[in-house]
């Protein structure tokens, strides 16, 4: 799976607004295209069978991934709109954002950091609730939202996606919008590799 070309962890240099969102969306396309070729044709049942009690199975990763990335689609676009238009191309990444994307992204294809999973956004909490996952839904779902993010993507050109702040899963802690979309991408990289891992099981 591709790893971001800002590679924010890796070097600490000066990038302007749009080399960083031309990477981003760089980074989704190739993305979406991974798990296509991965996952799209493989069976219901390779997809549904968990790898042992109490793991994910690969559709429910990517339940995960949709419920995470449904709550920072609709945060980060109500602040996108708060945004002003300007006409500079300066970008701002706080030491917390980059923390935060640190604490998600893979290094070299392999997950580093543990990270606890909230309830709200986990599938086997979901299942107890009587939450049935649907295959063909759960990757459309998935598709739409990666369509969605490129659309926000494409309207930050001309924002200030430093200036506001995007609330995250810890009520009290926000990150800016720049930093909020690097880290829901980290986010789904991070369980894209976890998914692939269970193909090779």
């Amino acid at each position: 799976l591709v790893n971001f070309r800002h590679s924010l962890v890796k070097r600490n240099i000066s990038m302007t607004r749009s080399e960083y969102l031309s990477d981003l969306r760089h980074s989704l396309r190739i993305m979406r295209n991974d798990v296509q070729k991965s996952f799209y044709f493989m069976e219901s049942d390779q997809l549904q069978r968990r790898p042992a009690e109490g793991k994910w199975s690969i559709i429910e990763i990517f339940a995960h991934i949709n419920i995470f990335q449904s709550y920072y689609l609709q945060q980060i676009e109500m602040a996108l709109n708060k945004a002003p238009e300007v006409n500079h191309d300066d970008l701002k990444i706080t030491w917390l954002g980059s923390q935060f994307i640190k604490s998600m992204k893979p290094v070299d294809g392999v997950r580093k950091m543990k990270v606890k999973t909230f309830r709200k956004s986990d599938p086997l909490y979901r299942a107890k609730q009587g939450i049935v996952l649907n295959d063909r839904i759960v990757f459309q779902d998935f598709i739409n939202d990666i369509e969605e993010l490129e659309e926000i993507i494409i309207k930050a050109y001309d924002r200030d996606i430093s200036s506001v702040k995007v609330p995250t899963f810890i009520p009290f802690i926000k990150i800016n919008i720049a930093e909020a979309i690097g880290f829901s991408l980290a986010h789904t990289e991070r369980h894209i590799v976890q998914a692939k891992e269970l193909i090779d099981d």
